[in-house]
């Protein structure tokens, strides 16, 4: 007596490209690492901004934020521009990044506007490539300071 089992192989094969679309949309989240001097780094999940019109909408309107979570502004070229917060829900650290991935400026606890119309530029010491905005007090609490280096994998 022969009993052999056989499978639907259709169903078989959708489970296998289920299954390997989800490894593969876990695989890709974007982080980068932010290196102290002690030799200790920390992992921040980010969400990238490197067209106009995200860098523009930033984190606005954003209810929360996760504690190791944040935006990674791309420029093209190095910039000196302002950074504001209108239409933010809580303050933010903003951490400027030159090209070769060290931080040369932090704005700590940005607080948002009240009004668009009065809503001060946040103006960074030196020119930039990289902005990671992350909540308010991240680089006191994780002793991030001007000098660290970043490690992007995007």
């Amino acid at each position: 007596m022969d009993i052999s089992i056989t499978e639907n192989s259709s169903k078989v094969e959708e489970q296998k490209e289920n299954n390997s679309k989800k490894e593969s949309s876990e695989e890709k989240k974007d982080y980068v690492d932010i290196y102290m001097e002690e030799g200790k780094s920390v992992k921040v999940n980010v969400e990238v901004a490197n067209t106009e019109i995200e860098r523009r909408n930033g984190l606005s309107n954003r209810q929360y934020l996760g504690d190791y979570d944040g935006m990674w502004f791309v420029f093209k070229e190095d910039v000196k521009n302002p950074f504001w917060m209108p239409n933010m829900k809580f303050p933010l650290d903003i951490i400027f990044v030159d090209s070769k991935g060290y931080i040369v400026d932090i704005i700590k606890q940005a607080q948002p506007c009240v009004s668009i119309e009065n809503c001060p530029n946040l103006f960074p010491d030196s020119e930039y490539r990289y902005v990671l905005e992350v909540n308010g007090n991240f680089c006191s609490l994780n002793k991030i300071e001007e000098g660290s280096s970043i490690v992007q994998h995007i």
